[in-house]
């Protein structure tokens, strides 16, 4: 069971991780940015963009998301040390390429699932490159249309690693990495030992059921299936926390400095 991080308990156990050599990471719609009605209207709040600004001069940050990286860093509007997207599957490299594998068995599912789905109203398809998403928000029957877009995909070859969303089914292909898998390869990356972790999806669950490594979980709302050790009760705290852990941060390194 989570406890809420705002407690004197919550915040002496997070006071331990904010230090200089952990990793600050966070996946992006529904933590960083809010969840809003049209997905493709998401944007990180000025204010939350200038103390992330101020984190990133402090520690290593890494934002891992179901994004692809080019929306993400539009939504994001900076680019943080290490910038994961689609769901782990896709990561940064010196030349820009795409991992074309992964793309192509998403084209080919693209094309299947437009076949099949085509007079579904409601559901829409979002190829991602190295993933593929079905949003159905705005179907008049969201259960049927989840129940639709679920028997479509048993019919795929090859067959995608499914993972749930708020009103959204996410596609990857089975090799690709989990969030849990981009966090780990993040951290090795980064040379840090623990990491803080801030996410409120099921992918997210990924990250906080990780035992091998040090991983401070904060769950972005108060939900009694996360695995998560502590929650916030909504992503309108998250501001707030970022500026106290940046202050602290802060002080810690000046005095460093002065002594």
């Amino acid at each position: 069971m989570s406890s809420y991080l705002f407690n004197s308990e919550g915040l002496v156990a997070l006071a331990r991780y904010v230090t200089p050599d952990t990793l600050f990471a966070f996946d992006l719609d529904g933590t960083l940015a809010p969840i809003v009605e049209d997905y493709k209207a998401a944007r990180v709040a000025d204010p939350t963009r200038i103390t992330l600004a101020r984190l990133i001069e402090l520690v290593k940050v890494a934002v891992i998301t179901g994004r692809s990286r080019e929306d993400a860093l539009a939504i994001l509007g900076f680019e943080p040390h290490l910038l994961v997207g689609n769901h782990g599957a896709e990561w940064p490299s010196q030349d820009s390429k795409r991992n074309w594998q992964f793309a192509r068995h998403c084209l080919k599912w693209r094309d299947r699932l437009f076949d099949m789905l085509f007079n579904e109203q409601g559901i829409e398809i979002e190829f991602k490159g190295e993933s593929l998403s079905l949003h159905y928000r705005y179907a008049t029957d969201r259960e049927n249309a989840l129940k639709r877009i679920n028997a479509a995909i048993e019919q795929l070859a090859p067959r995608p690693k499914k993972i749930g969303g708020k009103l959204v089914v996410n596609l990857v292909p089975m090799e690709a990495f989990t969030k849990g898998e981009a966090l780990i390869s993040a951290m090795e990356l980064f040379g840090s030992t623990r990491a803080i972790y801030f996410g409120d999806d099921e992918t997210d669950e990924e990250v906080f059921l990780l035992r091998a490594i040090d991983v401070f979980g904060i769950h972005i709302g108060k939900n009694d299936q996360t695995v998560a050790p502590y929650y916030l009760s909504g992503q309108s705290e998250v501001l707030g926390l970022l500026n106290s852990m940046v202050g602290i941060l802060e002080t810690c390194c000046n005095v460093g400095k002065t002594g």
